[in-house]
């Protein structure tokens, strides 16, 4: 009979195809949480692109709290570092117990249990593991031993065990229910990161029992009892309230990561970025009274064309806070004066010391007749191009439009790159001149 068995062992073992590699499980996970990085690797925006778990970024081993480490190999594994990936001795004894017919716990390595989150086929099936499974458990732990190395076998545990109901991975418990990364966990918050391990979706009472269980087991390394029942009451008070994202670019995030799922990087400047909706919050905090509600801000360095900010509108204070101001089509207001005055400049019409004449004007269009008026409704007379302009004078620019032509000057748009300029330049008639076109910021 024991040869039979061996036989179907020596079978079963050399029948097994080989578990993946350290690197191969590592290339294939993938953050519930894409990240939008900046021209020097910084995040300037999380976003959730995947709902059915919340994970994020692999957490190397370096970077996860030696406190925790130490209460996972206490809790799960206490044999760990000397086993070969089979605890022989806690395997005898399960058996055992399974003849004399009392179920015990605890058969399962580390290393067991992490060949059956890299193959759930060996997982429990209807709340039990199979014969079949639990042998399959025990070669395919065999064989990740032989080929990883005892640290690459806990880093990779503690990346893909489930912690508590949708948080899978370190980063994402450590971060959900205490606000803290990885290397940041406490003693107490150790105990009780483990004892969920052991049960993720246990009540809250049967967690601090573990929790206060392995404190005492640990001993002098662990943490006070009132510590432990406070760490239970920060994990449970914050795990569905989950944790500040980084937020400084919603709307080019929702463009740039919408189908991606890890990392993307672009041109921004992370601090440029926060410096630049901060004054932008401000700024409209202190115009709403004026029925000023949102704005938008792009800082772009002209000598490379890249965007170092882009904020797409004013947070909580626009409606909807979604919203891509900075694609919008809006108005431009005086913006487009330059562009005009530079094209009467090309064409030899003006030079900056020409005389316009800013005096009351009437021009007949195709909505009827036009009368441009300044903001304070005064009139300056003759004035040079040069003051016309820094003052932002509106009849001077109207005549500018009118003596170059209003379709010239819709065609000069449309070749520096003003998109939205569909219609014909009669269409927006010597208003253009004052942005009565809609264009993008």
């Amino acid at each position: 009979m024991l040869l039979l068995a061996a036989a179907v062992s020596f079978r079963l073992a050399a029948n097994r195809p080989q578990p993946p590699s350290f690197d191969q499980v590592r290339a294939r996970w993938r953050p519930s949480d894409a990240q939008l990085l900046d021209r020097n690797g910084a995040p300037v925006h999380e976003l959730r692109v995947d709902r059915h778990g919340r994970r994020l970024a692999w957490t190397p081993l370096n970077e996860i709290s030696p406190a925790l480490t130490a209460a996972i190999v206490t809790s799960e594994d206490h044999r760990f570092w000397s086993h070969h990936g089979v605890d022989l001795e806690a395997l005898a004894g399960s058996v055992a117990g399974a003849i004399g017919g009392h179920r015990r716990g605890g058969a399962s390595t580390i290393t067991m249990q992490l060949a059956s989150l890299i193959a759930p086929s060996l997982g429990r099936s209807a709340g039990r593991r199979t014969a079949h499974q639990k042998l399959g458990q025990i070669f395919a732990a065999l064989a990740i031993e032989r080929r990883w190395s005892k640290s690459q076998i806990l880093e990779a545990y503690l990346n893909l065990v489930t912690y508590r109901g949708e948080l899978q991975g370190i980063g994402a418990a450590s971060r959900v229910m205490f606000a803290k990364l990885p290397h940041g966990i406490d003693s107490a918050e150790a105990v009780v990161l483990a004892a969920l391990v052991r049960a993720p979706n246990a009540h809250r009472e049967v967690v601090a029992s573990r929790a206060d269980a392995l404190r005492r087991a640990i001993g002098s390394a662990g943490s006070s009892s009132n510590a432990v029942a406070s760490a239970i009451d920060h994990a449970f008070a914050n795990r569905r309230s989950g944790f500040v994202r980084v937020a400084l670019a919603p709307q080019l995030a929702n463009r740039l990561l919408r189908s991606e799922s890890g990392s993307a990087r672009c041109t921004l400047d992370r601090e440029l970025q926060q410096f630049a909706g901060e004054t932008l919050h401000r700024h409209i905090i202190e115009v709403r009274d004026r029925r000023v509600d949102d704005g938008a801000v792009i800082v772009i360095e002209n000598s490379t064309g890249e965007v170092w900010a882009y904020v797409g509108g004013a947070g909580d204070l626009s409606n909807p806070s979604e919203f891509d101001t900075v694609r919008a089509p809006r108005q431009p207001g005086s913006t487009l004066k330059p562009f005009l005055y530079a094209l009467a400049v090309d064409q030899h019409l003006l030079t900056a010391a020409s005389l316009l004449e800013d005096s009351p004007l009437e021009l007949s269009e195709q909505r009827g007749i036009y009368r441009p008026l300044d903001y304070d409704r005064q009139f300056r007379g003759l004035v040079s191009m040069r003051t016309a302009l820094a003052s932002s004078l509106n009849v001077p620019a109207v005549r500018t439009a009118d003596m170059v032509g209003v379709e010239v000057f819709t065609d000069c748009l449309r070749r520096l790159g003003f998109t939205g300029l569909d219609e014909e330049g009669d269409y927006y008639g010597a208003a253009l001149a004052l942005g009565s076109a809609d264009v993008s910021l």
